[in-house]
């Protein structure tokens, strides 16, 4: 007798985590249905967001290059192998990209040499946009259908609220060489925890 009962409540637990199992795929399935047809999507910038990025400026300036000369902008955008990614920001993006949100990178830098880096996101971004060519990130923001924008600068919380977009700030890493436009939680933002990591 106690075979059969013990079988019985291995059945019904497998049932239950089963059932556990169905209705979060459902609920999944459902968000994701909603963010597909409305073609939602999210943007995160690049530097100091998505990436601590000061190891491949020290590169382009160390090269030789005339600062911000498109030869310096070249050595910026193939140096990628010397950037770390920022753990949560990044986790954050691939949650969005999960269900089913489109992700766009906003890097504040024109695009000399960025096929490279345009190709080593193509995973996560189904846009890779460099501000420095197409002018402004609240009008890339306002030209799309963005519920949601990840920023370290103050500036570009200012951009999303420009762009009537939620704007969440990423903190950037203590070890950043970029101290200027940059006073979180002073806006009234959210800043995400942790996320100078």
């Amino acid at each position: 007798m106690e075979i059969v009962k013990a079988a019985k409540e291995k059945v019904d637990k497998t049932v239950t985590l089963f059932k556990k199992i169905l209705g979060v795929m459902m609920a999944w399935g459902l968000v994701f249905s909603l963010v597909t047809i409305g073609g939602l999507r999210v943007a995160f910038d690049y530097d100091d967001t998505l990436v601590f990025s000061a190891p491949a400026f020290s590169k382009a300036f160390k090269s030789g290059a005339q600062a911000f000369s498109p030869k310096f902008w070249e050595t910026v955008n193939t140096s990628y192998d010397l950037e770390s990614r920022k753990v949560v920001a990044n986790v954050l993006a691939w949650v969005f990209r999960v269900f089913g949100f489109k992700v766009t990178i906003l890097a504040d830098r024109p695009s000399y040499g960025g096929q490279a880096l345009r190709k080593e996101w193509r995973r996560l971004a189904s846009n890779f946009v460099f501000i420095g060519d197409k002018g402004s990130k609240a009008v890339t923001l306002e030209n799309g259908t963005y519920v949601m924008y990840f920023g370290d600068r103050d500036s570009s919380i200012t951009d999303g609220r420009r762009a009537r977009v939620l704007s969440v700030r990423i903190k950037r890493s203590p070890r950043s060489t970029n101290k200027e436009d940059y006073h979180p939680g002073t806006m009234g933002e959210f800043v995400v925890p942790l996320s100078e990591r």
